[in-house]
């Protein structure tokens, strides 16, 4: 129960983080695309982040490679760039006189100008929810593997029983191949003492003729 929670919590997560991504990846992309090609390209980066975190899920030699893991960080910084290039776009064109409504009450110790500051918050606002999957991610991980092993210790613990019954039965047949290996050795006296018996016979017959 607790796995399964863990999880779809996860995956809720993954998903929030996904779309979000790809919707600003499609703005980010069309800077040097097309409109239709910039949606492509954002696809593509999610389908190729969703399989290297499908392969990090499933399979724990992937776990302990390194390319993997170079590959979701490099998926992750793409869309760290979407969300920052998508959020300062927005606080430009959309919220500049609300700016100081965060830059007053955070920055109170000091003065920043407002390209400063709106940089800050931009960077805030679109590098934290992709930092934290990618985060999540080691932690599901870990999680997995660990479960993995706890069932692996459980599956070894074999009964007592089973044990001994292996044993048991070898002890019931060792008697069978002992008479066996014991018939053996008479049966093959038996078969070189009966032509010495028949040579020994033959020569008495003969010893007898000759006395008469």
């Amino acid at each position: 129960m607790k796995k399964s929670i863990y999880i779809i919590l996860f995956a809720v997560l993954y998903l929030i983080v996904a779309f979000v991504s790809f919707y600003h990846g499609c703005s980010y992309m069309a800077l040097a695309n097309e409109p239709w090609m910039a949606v492509i390209l954002s696809i593509a980066f999610e389908i190729g982040q969703a399989a290297v975190l499908f392969a990090l899920l499933t399979d724990k030699k992937d776990r302990t490679k390194v390319m993997p893991w170079i590959l979701m960080t490099m998926f992750t910084l793409v869309q760290i760039l979407g969300n920052v290039y998508s959020s300062y776009k927005y606080i430009v064109l959309n919220s500049l006189e609300d700016l100081k409504y965060f830059k007053e009450p955070i920055f109170i110790w000091t003065t920043l100008p407002d390209d400063q500051a709106t940089v800050i918050v931009t960077f805030i606002l679109g590098a934290i929810l992709p930092i934290a999957a990618l985060m999540l991610t080691g932690m599901v991980t870990n999680y997995l593997e660990d479960d993995n092993d706890k069932k692996l210790e459980k599956t070894e613990e074999t009964p007592q029983e089973i044990e001994t019954k292996p044993e048991e039965e070898t002890i019931e047949e060792s008697p069978k191949d002992d008479t066996i290996i014991k018939d053996e050795p008479q049966m093959i006296t038996d078969t070189v003492s009966e032509p010495v018996k028949k040579a020994d016979e033959q020569n008495g017959k003969k010893t007898h003729l000759v006395s008469l």
